[in-house]
């Protein structure tokens, strides 16, 4: 499982600057395997992303795919992304 590191560990302004994406941003429209860390992803069309072949901090029992509604933000700590379908833009942390 990945390195989890909550807001909490940041200091404000730090915090601040990576709920905003101040780090940058990729957009990522393929299937192929893209390496962050990533603190958040926007759907600009409806997306799967397949959790099997991701690097993320999600807990519990995670399904092998996700679906993310176009112009949902999610948040979490996502070391690389991979999509079935759609197009995200993901914010760097």
């Amino acid at each position: 499982m990945a390195f989890k590191k909550s807001l909490h560990n940041f200091t404000v302004v730090e915090a601040q600057n990576l709920a905003l994406g101040q780090a940058g941003a990729v957009i990522i429209d393929g299937t192929d395997e893209i390496t962050g860390p990533f603190i958040a992803i926007t759907a600009l069309a409806a997306a799967v992303v397949d959790t099997s072949e991701c690097t993320t901090n999600l807990s519990g029992t995670v399904p092998a795919t996700f679906a993310i509604p176009v112009g949902t933000t999610i948040y979490g700590q996502f070391d690389s992304i991979e999509l079935d379908s759609g197009s995200v833009i993901a914010y760097y942390k």
